[in-house]
């Protein structure tokens, strides 16, 4: 798996995929995604990315802490290398919780999203 980095300020345009994933294979990335200690919500949207050709469905993940975020997608790109096919992917976009952008929340399409303890319940 190759990791690109887009440059701040890229536009990206979320939604319900208009020809979502095979149920099967969203279930398994569900699964994959709730073995990853740190991920707090996880979606998987169609997105378009401006100056891509196409929308493509994606699994949008949020990390409430960000000095995990590296070590959050290193475990979940293993992961997801192991659950899917030799020549497919699927893009993955992480967020912090805080800084997510609404548009990415697409009820339809969220397959993981933990409570946090209340503060007074942390041990």
């Amino acid at each position: 798996m190759s990791e690109r980095q887009l440059k701040a300020g890229t536009r990206m345009y979320f939604g319900v995929p208009a020809d979502p994933m095979p149920e099967i294979m969203s279930d398994a990335i569900r699964q994959v995604v709730t073995q990853v200690p740190g991920i707090r919500e996880a979606y998987l949207p169609q997105c378009y990315i401006e100056g891509e050709e196409e929308a493509r469905q994606v699994l949008v993940v949020a990390v409430d802490v960000p000095e995990q975020m590296p070590a959050v997608m290193q475990d979940l790109m293993g992961k997801m290398g192991l659950l899917l096919p030799q020549g497919q992917f699927i893009d993955i976009i992480p967020f912090l919780t805080s800084s997510m952008p609404s548009g990415a929340r697409v009820r339809e399409c969220q397959i993981v999203k933990t409570k946090r303890k209340p503060w007074w319940k942390i041990w």
